[in-house]
């Protein structure tokens, strides 16, 4: 039953990170190449730009791993592109609201038993990503998945 949903933005970052850690290798490769073709150390100071693109395109593909929404038997999880990560149990949730008018960040605010309510801010996207500029982001899927994973555990429960 478990279901990993992501954002648009962390879907193409998936694809983003290992090409620029490609780019990454391929240049210091071609470092290499330069290095013994013309028999000039200097080009080894391509290396720099080579471990940077490395580097950035792990980082990249890192956080687009672990930005995600992620619904299981018992519970959900979601965490953004950095910062931590926050988790809510099917046993300690009341409801799933809708979230408030203009918050096109927010999935579902999560009202637990204790009274305290929680926003789901799962598949965040950039302010400048075009669903944003075209009138806000859709997560009525991601929504409806949490609501449905919900009535099946109570189902479960009774």
């Amino acid at each position: 039953m478990s279901t990993t949903l992501r954002s648009a933005g962390s879907r193409v970052n998936h694809v983003i990170g290992p090409m620029v850690m490609l780019i990454g290798v391929a240049a210091g490769i071609a470092a290499i190449v330069l290095a013994i073709a013309l028999d000039a150390l200097p080009f080894l100071v391509l290396f720099v730009p080579a471990a940077l693109a490395v580097g950035g395109g792990a980082f990249v593909l890192w956080g687009a791993r672990r930005s995600r929404l992620l619904i299981d038997e018992t519970g959900f999880t979601w965490a953004g592109f950095v910062g931590r990560q926050h988790a809510v149990r099917w046993d300690t949730l009341h409801r799933l609201l809708p979230p408030p008018p203009g918050a096109s960040r927010v999935v579902a605010i999560a009202e637990l038993r204790d009274g305290s309510s929680v926003e789901v801010r799962a598949l965040w996207d950039s302010p400048t990503s075009p669903s944003a500029l075209l009138g806000g982001s859709d997560h009525s899927a991601a929504r409806n998945a949490l609501i449905a994973a919900h009535r099946e555990w109570l189902s479960t429960r009774r």
